[in-house]
């Protein structure tokens, strides 16, 4: 199961909450997970966008590092613990929006990787290979000749 969640600016802890409960079921006591044996997979994008309260911390952050940190949340309504299994987090950065760095607490439960952008040889490969995948089937007029096709 995967769950693909937004942030961005206004994106607030409350919210983001009831997001991550929403595919949970209680599984006994204070424990919670997927439905049956399933495992979860939040896909957080924009990570680094929430807005940052006076205290330079962005609340929605916090409650992910909280998670993997301590494999628990609280109860807003209840103020009890909620102990939360079979979950991952993965994650994206906009490098050019919202704040370039993130909380290194946050971080350090993270294997981070950085993927810079292809150069224009290597996209012209990577599209060529699907362009040429695609047209093979098609009559020799819409054959492409190098990366230019003849129609």
């Amino acid at each position: 199961m995967a769950l693909p969640i937004a942030f961005n600016y206004f994106t607030d802890v409350i919210s983001f909450q009831k997001i991550l409960e929403s595919q949970l079921e209680k599984k006994a006591g204070i424990n919670y997970g997927p439905p049956g044996q399933n495992k979860l997979i939040y896909f957080v994008d924009d990570m680094n966008m929430p807005k940052l309260d006076p205290y330079e911390t962005a609340m929605p952050i916090s409650l992910v590092r909280q998670h993997l940190g301590w494999g628990h949340w609280y109860d807003r309504n209840k103020l009890t613990q909620k102990n939360i299994a079979n979950t991952q987090y993965i994650t994206c950065m906009n490098p050019t929006a919202g704040a370039f760095v993130i909380n290194p607490r946050l971080q350090r439960l993270f294997m981070t990787l950085a993927v810079e952008t292809p150069g224009q040889d290597s996209l012209m490969k990577i599209y060529g290979t699907f362009l040429n995948g695609h047209l093979k089937n098609f009559s020799e007029e819409c054959q492409v000749d190098g990366f230019v096709v003849r129609v």
